[in-house]
């Protein structure tokens, strides 16, 4: 008597929407990593704009220090931006990864109801046999004894 578990299908079904949203998960978490590139790319061509102008602030021309200033709030207006795309990035990978560890936790259920029934499946097989090798030895007992109450 093999082990069948009714609702293989199910946990085939479940296991797939896990990987799904395993796939799901992993985009949003390089999308983020990509808009944290972008925005530390930002910081660090600000930052290094800032440290020139002040370096050089004293030998530039009022048309330089003019660029240099707009150059400096197109980067901020475009750091500001680029945090709020991580940021909204950062939410898509928290409500993806929450999502997997749904699906994650409704295919366990369905493992564990699996390895619970076949271990009962197990049990009732052993007990089955159990009861076959009984039987037979109750057989062979019984042939083995002599009949009592008839003469030869």
């Amino acid at each position: 008597m093999t082990f069948r578990f009714r609702l293989d299908p199910v946990l085939g079904h479940r296991e797939q929407v896990e990987r799904e949203r395993a796939e799901l998960h992993a985009r949003a978490f390089a999308d983020q990593a990509a808009a944290e590139r972008t925005r530390d790319d930002l910081l660090d061509r600000r930052h290094a704009m800032r440290a020139q102008l002040v370096r050089e602030h004293g030998e530039m021309g009022v048309q330089r220090l003019r660029a240099m200033y707009a150059h400096l709030d197109y980067l901020d207006r475009g750091i500001v931006a680029a945090q709020q795309r991580v940021d909204a990035c950062a939410d898509e990978t928290e409500r993806a990864r929450v999502a997997l560890v749904a699906a994650a936790r409704d295919r366990q259920v369905l493992e564990t109801l699996k390895e619970r029934r076949r271990e009962a499946h197990a049990l009732d097989a052993g007990l089955a046999d159990q009861r076959e090798v009984d039987d037979q030895n109750a057989r062979l007992f019984d042939r083995a004894q002599p009949y009592e109450g008839i003469s030869p």
